[in-house]
């Protein structure tokens, strides 16, 4: 018995396979900005936490709550650049690595990523450094400077 397809029905096959892949891809997207934001505030959160001392210490010398927050800011900033950089590369290494796992006898995905997922790659992941900068800034607002630097560390 002989098989045979139209070029069209093959079309509409793929078209409808990569339709439906839209959605896992947008959860897959979502899930790992939710992961990059939650990884990062916990970081900072931690530096903030062991530096609390040093940081009070700054803010009684007379350093304004913006130039304490870029204390521990800038160390987030340099980061995030570097995160960037290697997620560009990490990335296209790891999607190659899945596109070649999915591929099967009938089906080869290339890996074609635009510059436009680039970019929002970079602008999500500085878009969640910045709110976590912020969050960080409101936290050292209310900073007690004196129960902090009162507080003993043995």
């Amino acid at each position: 018995m002989i098989n045979t397809s139209y070029a069209d029905d093959q079309r509409a096959t793929l078209e409808q396979m990569s339709s439906s892949m839209d959605t896992f891809i947008v959860i897959i997207i979502v899930l790992s900005g939710l992961l990059s934001f939650v990884v990062l505030y916990n970081l900072t959160n931690i530096n903030v936490s062991e530096r609390m001392r040093e940081l009070s210490t700054i803010k009684v010398l007379g350093f304004y709550d913006g130039e304490v927050t870029m204390y521990i800011v800038r160390e987030n900033i340099i980061l995030t650049v570097v995160g960037i950089l290697a997620g560009f590369l990490l990335g296209n290494g790891l999607t190659a690595f899945i596109l070649r796992q999915a591929a099967s006898a009938q089906i080869v995905f290339p890996l074609i990523i635009h510059w436009p997922g680039y970019l929002l790659a970079a602008v999500l992941t500085a878009g969640f450094t910045a709110i976590v900068m912020w969050v960080t800034h409101r936290r050292l607002q209310r900073v007690d400077m004196v129960e902090a630097l009162a507080a003993r560390t043995d």
